[in-house]
């Protein structure tokens, strides 16, 4: 697909249904540091927001003072969030040119998208955007890899859909949003925990994933769900099929003191 923010396309009632929220511990560390450096958020703003799933996160981790936005360029994704509802509102931009002012927001937070964006100038973006003491956020689950399990349906993906490689979220964001001018403290917050799917949900969860609609379009989709099938019936031949992650959550803070110049 030559516009990558069409990427989910078609995928977003999959995505909607089957992608999971994330840990309650994690969301309030990341509530505790907003706090700490703003004591009245007015603006919370989630970058590459999708469905929805952590923008509506904020609202209720927040409550109902500060304004929550989602910024989403993918149509069907936006569209899909904005019929959810849940108090906030949508906008349609890139994560490298956002459509707010200059240090107009306590929160920059982006949840499972910043390995789509160019990340240095994301970064910059969110430089101008946080006022001082606001929060740059980038949260994430992630498959846990070292099972049988995850290497067969990484082997999948790997041998069906062109240039993927199990890696590719494989770069530090703490040395990365430490290396951007005006951001301060970066530190990496982990969460273990498992969750628990049925082979239909499985199925459904694995074909909420573009790198999966790149390979069905490669073996046909009925192909791609027959071997998705067989890998969960063969690793939990009882139904229930345990997905270990790991949530990681990366925090930093905007200088208080705006540079001159």
């Amino acid at each position: 697909m030559s516009d990558r923010t069409q990427a989910f396309t078609g995928l977003t009632e999959n995505y909607r249904a089957h992608r999971p929220d994330y840990p309650s511990e994690t969301l309030d560390v990341l509530r505790g540091h907003v706090f700490d450096g703003v004591a009245e958020p007015r603006l919370l703003l989630d970058v590459g927001s999708g469905t929805g799933i952590s923008t509506r996160a904020l609202r209720v981790l927040f409550g109902d003072g500060p304004r929550v936005v989602g910024v989403e360029p993918g149509r069907d994704m936006r569209a899909t969030a904005t019929a959810e509802g849940g108090g906030v509102e949508y906008v349609d931009a890139r994560a490298e040119a956002l459509p707010f002012e200059d240090a107009s927001t306590a929160l920059v937070l982006t949840a499972q998208a910043v390995h789509w964006f160019d990340r240095p100038a994301f970064f910059a973006e969110a430089v101008r955007l946080l006022e001082p003491g606001g929060t740059l956020a980038v949260l994430s689950n992630d498959r846990v890899l070292d099972s049988a399990f995850a290497d067969d349906h990484e082997s999948l993906l790997e041998r069906h859909s062109p240039g993927y490689d199990r890696h590719y979220r494989s770069y530090d964001l703490v040395e990365e949003s430490s290396a951007a001018e005006g951001l301060t403290g970066a530190t990496e917050h982990t969460f273990g925990w498992t969750r628990e799917l049925t082979p239909d949900g499985y199925l459904g969860m694995a074909m909420s994933s573009s790198r999966m609609a790149a390979a069905a379009r490669e073996i046909g989709g009925d192909r791609l769900r027959t071997e998705l099938r067989a890998i969960a019936d063969h690793h939990f031949p009882d139904g229930r099929v345990l997905i270990p992650y790991t949530t990681r959550l990366v925090l930093a803070r905007r200088v208080r003191a705006h540079r001159a110049g």
